[in-house]
């Protein structure tokens, strides 16, 4: 076996899309392709971090990174979020892996979300400063149309599609407005939204590379939720289909104050409810707990996340983590 490792370039675009493509069959092309594409978008400080291991000149196996900007202290640094690493089945167990945590040990300014069972216990073996943090929760709200869409599952009619109205009261001095611009939509000018000491940025490059700039930018409402007019954070929601089951995904939110969070549950469970959906999921790094109105469970379920710096291990535990971090979105939720 002569094994080779090179560092990605775009070059190596189309034989990589067609290796994760033959690794993943049942994942969306267009999914990987646009992941792919990011990198493509990225510095050589990326393309370096990418791992691409040869065996006579075949790809069997890789590991890829996106780069993420991340406010620390509100002062921005540059991280790097760690997606899948993939050996080849058949050639497993030749120290293959081995070879690409070497790679991995070059730097430390990593994260990584939703990292697998089996992954989660290999990692640590061979990655320096392998640093868990808090894991991200699964919540579920339930709301009164749970039993109509009940009753229409069993009746075979199913929810084919979602309206995401362009305003929507939420009480009487609340209101959520749809954003259809992203030039149109209040971003604080740092991408800073939260009062954690660590934050992944959300300015308008990571908007419109997450939601517009997308192959399925229209699966996604984004709102902003205004407060006596002003924009004092915002909601991003989708339908998903999750084993077999309409839901409405609550992928994202922000709000200046944590008091406020769970305003984006309310938003969300009103969205669905509109729909005849009787269920939304949440994904997030956030503890919080039992809510009535709308009913919400934390469930037993929970997502690995690790980062490579242990003195950074306080900071990150506090931080904000959605679906939007992760490719869970894409990949579990058709």
């Amino acid at each position: 076996m002569q094994i080779q490792i090179i560092s990605y370039t775009p070059l190596w675009h189309t034989r990589l899309l067609e290796y994760m493509k033959s690794v993943y069959p049942y994942r969306d092309i267009r999914y990987l392709d646009w992941w792919i594409s990011n990198i493509d978008h990225s510095d050589e400080d990326c393309w370096e971090k990418c791992t691409i291991i040869l065996n006579n000149g075949q790809i069997i196996g890789c590991t890829t990174v996106n780069d993420a900007h991340v406010l620390i202290d509100s002062k921005i640094k540059k991280f790097f979020s760690r997606g899948n690493t993939i050996v080849s089945p058949d050639q497993r167990g030749k120290g293959v892996s081995k070879e690409i945590y070497n790679r991995v040990n070059l730097y430390d300014n990593w994260f990584s979300v939703g990292i697998t069972d089996i992954a989660w216990i290999i990692q640590p073996k061979y990655v320096k400063h392998f640093t868990p943090i808090r894991p991200i929760n699964v919540y579920v709200s339930v709301n009164c149309s749970i039993t109509g869409q009940i009753f229409r599952k069993i009746a075979g009619d199913h929810v084919m599609s979602c309206v995401f109205p362009d305003f929507y009261p939420i009480n009487k001095h609340d209101e959520i407005k749809k954003v259809k611009d992203i030039s149109q939509m209040d971003i604080p000018e740092t991408g800073q939204w939260t009062s954690d000491v660590i934050e992944f940025i959300r300015d308008s490059v990571f908007f419109r590379k997450r939601y517009f700039d997308i192959y399925c930018s229209e699966r996604y409402a984004i709102y902003e939720y205004l407060s006596g007019k002003k924009c004092i954070g915002y909601v991003v929601l989708r339908k998903i289909r999750y084993k077999n089951l309409d839901m409405l995904s609550l992928v994202d939110y922000r709000f200046y104050s944590r008091n406020d969070e769970f305003k984006a549950f309310k938003v969300a469970s009103k969205m669905a409810k509109v729909n005849g959906i009787g269920l939304v999921l949440i994904l997030s790094s956030r503890v919080y707990g039992f809510h009535v109105s709308p009913l919400t469970l934390r469930m037993r379920k929970k997502l690995n996340c690790a980062i490579g710096m242990e003195d950074m291990s306080d900071g990150f535990n506090d931080m904000l983590i959605t679906s939007a971090d992760s490719d869970l979105d894409f990949v579990y939720y058709k």
